[in-house]
Protein backbone atom coordinates (compact mmCIF):
# COMPACT_ATOMS: atom_id res chain seq x y z
CA UNK A 1 0.00 0.00 0.00
CA UNK A 2 1.35 3.31 -0.57
CA UNK A 3 1.26 5.76 2.06
CA UNK A 4 -0.15 9.18 1.12
CA UNK A 5 2.43 11.67 2.43
CA UNK A 6 1.28 15.65 2.79
CA UNK A 7 3.16 17.90 0.22
CA UNK A 8 6.03 20.20 2.27
CA UNK A 9 7.85 21.71 -0.67
CA UNK A 10 7.59 22.89 -3.91
CA UNK A 11 7.96 20.29 -6.66
CA UNK A 12 8.62 23.05 -9.42
CA UNK A 13 5.77 21.99 -11.75
CA UNK A 14 5.50 25.31 -12.94
CA UNK A 15 1.72 25.37 -12.71
CA UNK A 16 1.78 29.11 -10.24
CA UNK A 17 4.26 30.91 -13.05
CA UNK A 18 2.45 29.92 -15.95
CA UNK A 19 -0.61 31.22 -14.44
CA UNK A 20 0.93 34.77 -14.40
CA UNK A 21 3.31 36.83 -12.58
CA UNK A 22 2.60 38.25 -9.09
CA UNK A 23 1.20 41.95 -7.71
CA UNK A 24 3.03 44.11 -6.21
CA UNK A 25 3.82 45.11 -2.75
CA UNK A 26 4.86 48.32 -1.04
CA UNK A 27 7.90 45.45 0.40
CA UNK A 28 8.43 45.23 -3.38
CA UNK A 29 9.63 48.96 -3.80
CA UNK A 30 13.25 48.20 -3.25
CA UNK A 31 13.00 45.70 -6.45
CA UNK A 32 12.26 48.63 -8.42
CA UNK A 33 14.66 51.17 -7.14
CA UNK A 34 17.84 48.55 -7.32
CA UNK A 35 16.77 47.66 -11.05
CA UNK A 36 16.69 43.68 -9.93
CA UNK A 37 12.53 44.67 -11.99
CA UNK A 38 12.56 47.34 -14.68
CA UNK A 39 9.34 49.39 -15.55
CA UNK A 40 9.37 46.97 -18.42
CA UNK A 41 8.82 44.18 -17.09
CA UNK A 42 5.58 45.70 -14.96
CA UNK A 43 2.18 45.87 -16.24
CA UNK A 44 -0.91 48.25 -14.92
CA UNK A 45 -4.17 46.25 -14.09
CA UNK A 46 -6.06 50.02 -13.42
CA UNK A 47 -8.85 50.44 -11.03
CA UNK A 48 -12.06 48.81 -12.30
CA UNK A 49 -10.02 46.56 -15.00
CA UNK A 50 -11.38 43.30 -15.34
CA UNK A 51 -8.90 40.39 -13.09
CA UNK A 52 -9.01 37.21 -11.79
CA UNK A 53 -8.22 37.35 -8.30
CA UNK A 54 -7.54 34.50 -6.09
CA UNK A 55 -9.83 31.89 -6.02
CA UNK A 56 -12.40 33.17 -8.57
CA UNK A 57 -13.46 31.92 -11.27
CA UNK A 58 -14.57 34.62 -13.59
CA UNK A 59 -13.56 38.28 -13.76
CA UNK A 60 -14.05 41.12 -11.20
CA UNK A 61 -13.27 44.58 -11.09
CA UNK A 62 -10.14 45.54 -9.81
CA UNK A 63 -11.05 47.24 -6.30
CA UNK A 64 -7.62 49.46 -6.60
CA UNK A 65 -4.82 49.90 -9.01
CA UNK A 66 -2.00 46.78 -9.33
CA UNK A 67 1.26 47.12 -10.28
CA UNK A 68 1.74 43.11 -11.94
CA UNK A 69 5.11 41.20 -13.19
CA UNK A 70 4.27 40.78 -17.19
CA UNK A 71 3.57 38.12 -18.94
CA UNK A 72 5.34 36.38 -21.88
CA UNK A 73 3.87 37.80 -25.13
CA UNK A 74 0.08 37.24 -24.89
CA UNK A 75 0.41 35.16 -22.27
CA UNK A 76 0.75 35.48 -18.52
CA UNK A 77 2.71 33.15 -18.12
CA UNK A 78 5.26 35.29 -15.60
CA UNK A 79 8.11 36.79 -17.61
CA UNK A 80 10.95 35.85 -15.38
CA UNK A 81 9.56 31.51 -15.50
CA UNK A 82 12.18 30.14 -17.50
CA UNK A 83 10.07 27.29 -18.33
CA UNK A 84 12.82 24.95 -19.84
CA UNK A 85 14.56 24.46 -16.69
CA UNK A 86 10.89 25.16 -14.78
CA UNK A 87 13.07 27.52 -12.06
CA UNK A 88 12.72 31.84 -11.73
CA UNK A 89 15.81 33.34 -13.15
CA UNK A 90 15.01 36.06 -10.34
CA UNK A 91 14.94 33.67 -7.38
CA UNK A 92 16.99 35.64 -5.19
CA UNK A 93 15.31 39.03 -5.70
CA UNK A 94 11.77 37.31 -6.15
CA UNK A 95 8.75 39.40 -5.09
CA UNK A 96 6.87 39.01 -1.99
CA UNK A 97 3.98 37.32 -3.09
CA UNK A 98 6.21 34.66 -5.03
CA UNK A 99 8.47 34.10 -1.32
CA UNK A 100 5.09 33.60 0.21
CA UNK A 101 3.19 31.45 -2.44
CA UNK A 102 2.22 27.54 -1.04
CA UNK A 103 0.50 25.63 -3.97
CA UNK A 104 -0.57 23.59 -0.77
CA UNK A 105 -1.46 25.99 2.20
CA UNK A 106 -1.99 29.50 0.24
CA UNK A 107 -2.96 31.07 3.72
CA UNK A 108 0.11 33.34 4.13
CA UNK A 109 -0.56 34.33 0.47
CA UNK A 110 -4.41 35.17 1.24
CA UNK A 111 -3.18 36.88 4.27
CA UNK A 112 -1.26 39.90 1.97
CA UNK A 113 -3.34 39.61 -0.76
CA UNK A 114 -5.14 42.70 -2.03
CA UNK A 115 -3.47 44.51 0.46
CA UNK A 116 -0.80 47.12 0.64
CA UNK A 117 -0.23 47.39 -3.43
CA UNK A 118 2.49 49.51 -5.02
CA UNK A 119 0.69 51.90 -7.41
CA UNK A 120 2.63 54.10 -10.13
CA UNK A 121 2.86 56.85 -7.89
CA UNK A 122 4.79 54.67 -5.68
CA UNK A 123 7.47 54.37 -8.35
CA UNK A 124 7.15 57.28 -10.79
CA UNK A 125 9.17 60.60 -9.29
CA UNK A 126 6.61 63.59 -8.63
CA UNK A 127 8.27 65.67 -11.26
CA UNK A 128 8.21 62.90 -13.70
CA UNK A 129 6.68 64.77 -17.03
CA UNK A 130 4.62 61.79 -17.73
CA UNK A 131 2.67 61.81 -14.68
CA UNK A 132 0.61 64.63 -16.36
CA UNK A 133 -0.60 62.01 -18.87
CA UNK A 134 -1.16 59.88 -16.59
CA UNK A 135 -3.46 61.85 -14.40
CA UNK A 136 -5.27 63.02 -17.44
CA UNK A 137 -5.78 59.90 -18.62
CA UNK A 138 -7.38 58.18 -15.06
CA UNK A 139 -9.75 61.48 -15.22
CA UNK A 140 -10.55 61.12 -18.87
CA UNK A 141 -10.64 57.43 -19.23
CA UNK A 142 -11.33 56.20 -15.96
CA UNK A 143 -13.07 52.55 -15.88
CA UNK A 144 -14.76 52.54 -12.40
CA UNK A 145 -18.36 52.07 -14.57
CA UNK A 146 -17.00 49.34 -17.07
CA UNK A 147 -18.96 46.58 -15.33
CA UNK A 148 -21.99 48.47 -15.31
CA UNK A 149 -21.56 49.33 -19.28
CA UNK A 150 -20.63 46.16 -20.40
CA UNK A 151 -23.44 45.02 -18.92
CA UNK A 152 -25.94 47.51 -20.25
CA UNK A 153 -24.49 47.33 -23.58
CA UNK A 154 -25.86 44.18 -24.26
CA UNK A 155 -29.65 45.31 -23.27
CA UNK A 156 -31.89 46.07 -25.98
CA UNK A 157 -32.94 50.08 -24.14
CA UNK A 158 -29.85 51.18 -23.48
CA UNK A 159 -27.48 49.10 -25.83
CA UNK A 160 -26.92 52.00 -28.07
CA UNK A 161 -25.77 54.35 -25.31
CA UNK A 162 -23.19 52.60 -23.90
CA UNK A 163 -21.82 51.17 -27.00
CA UNK A 164 -21.28 55.28 -27.32
CA UNK A 165 -19.95 56.07 -24.25
CA UNK A 166 -17.80 53.19 -24.69
CA UNK A 167 -16.87 54.13 -27.63
CA UNK A 168 -15.63 57.64 -26.44
CA UNK A 169 -13.88 55.52 -23.79
CA UNK A 170 -11.88 53.87 -26.45
CA UNK A 171 -10.69 56.84 -28.94
CA UNK A 172 -9.70 59.28 -25.39
CA UNK A 173 -8.09 56.41 -24.19
CA UNK A 174 -5.95 56.10 -27.79
CA UNK A 175 -5.26 59.68 -27.80
CA UNK A 176 -4.13 60.24 -25.03
CA UNK A 177 -1.48 57.64 -25.39
CA UNK A 178 -0.38 59.01 -28.63
CA UNK A 179 -0.29 62.09 -27.24
CA UNK A 180 2.68 60.58 -24.72
CA UNK A 181 4.28 58.84 -27.44
CA UNK A 182 4.77 61.43 -29.56
CA UNK A 183 6.12 63.75 -26.91
CA UNK A 184 8.24 60.98 -24.98
CA UNK A 185 8.47 58.30 -27.65
CA UNK A 186 8.39 55.19 -25.26
CA UNK A 187 8.12 51.07 -26.16
CA UNK A 188 5.31 49.18 -25.94
CA UNK A 189 6.65 47.44 -22.73
CA UNK A 190 6.23 50.67 -21.07
CA UNK A 191 3.25 52.36 -22.11
CA UNK A 192 1.80 49.27 -20.48
CA UNK A 193 3.29 50.23 -17.20
CA UNK A 194 1.92 53.75 -17.78
CA UNK A 195 -0.90 53.53 -19.37
CA UNK A 196 -2.20 49.60 -18.67
CA UNK A 197 -3.72 47.62 -21.20
CA UNK A 198 -5.08 49.61 -24.34
CA UNK A 199 -9.09 49.42 -23.59
CA UNK A 200 -10.23 48.10 -26.84
CA UNK A 201 -8.01 45.05 -25.96
CA UNK A 202 -9.85 44.91 -22.82
CA UNK A 203 -13.19 44.84 -24.50
CA UNK A 204 -12.04 41.63 -26.44
CA UNK A 205 -12.38 39.60 -23.23
CA UNK A 206 -16.58 40.65 -23.24
CA UNK A 207 -17.20 40.30 -27.52
CA UNK A 208 -16.60 43.81 -28.56
CA UNK A 209 -14.88 44.26 -31.54
CA UNK A 210 -12.87 47.77 -32.82
CA UNK A 211 -13.11 48.95 -35.82
CA UNK A 212 -10.94 52.00 -36.96
CA UNK A 213 -11.84 54.49 -40.03
CA UNK A 214 -10.33 57.26 -40.49
CA UNK A 215 -8.34 57.28 -37.09
CA UNK A 216 -11.56 56.94 -35.30
CA UNK A 217 -12.66 53.58 -33.59
CA UNK A 218 -16.42 52.30 -33.33
CA UNK A 219 -17.12 49.19 -31.49
CA UNK A 220 -19.63 46.56 -32.32
CA UNK A 221 -20.65 43.20 -30.69
CA UNK A 222 -19.03 40.95 -32.43
CA UNK A 223 -20.57 37.15 -31.79
CA UNK A 224 -17.15 35.49 -33.20
CA UNK A 225 -15.60 36.55 -30.36
CA UNK A 226 -16.12 35.12 -26.90
CA UNK A 227 -18.21 37.14 -24.28
CA UNK A 228 -16.69 36.78 -20.73
CA UNK A 229 -19.14 37.88 -17.96
CA UNK A 230 -17.84 40.06 -15.22
CA UNK A 231 -18.56 38.37 -11.43
CA UNK A 232 -21.34 40.59 -9.46
CA UNK A 233 -23.30 41.32 -12.99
Amino acid sequence: MTENKQKTECDRCGTCCLKGGPALHYEDRWLVQNNHLQLEHLITIRKGEPIFSLGAEMPEASQTEVIKMKGKGSEWTCFFFDEQEASCTIYKQRPLECSLLKCWDTAALEKVAGRNLLCRTDIIGPHDPLLQFIERHEEKCSLKNLGSLLSEVRQENSEQQAQNFLTDLVNSDLAIRTQAYAKYRFSLDLELFFFGRPLFKILQQFGLATREENGICSLAIDPSLPAARLGGL
